[in-house]
């Protein structure tokens, strides 16, 4: 019966362990996803300002 508890535990640690590395693996793709759309906007707003100095220099 022991024997039987003691399975059953590791296979719910097994099922936890691979649950813990998707939803790590699902934060590392928000992390980079959030990064890549602050740099999206970043250049938007860096190339505006320098548009605008261009024109009024010429």
């Amino acid at each position: 019966m022991y024997e039987e508890l003691a399975n059953a535990r590791l296979a719910e640690l097994r099922v936890a362990e691979t649950q813990i590395k998707h939803r790590m693996e699902w934060a590392q793709f928000a992390r980079i996803d959030r990064l890549e759309r602050a740099l999206r906007a970043a250049r938007g707003r860096i190339q505006t300002p320098a548009a605008g100095v261009l024109k009024t220099n010429n």
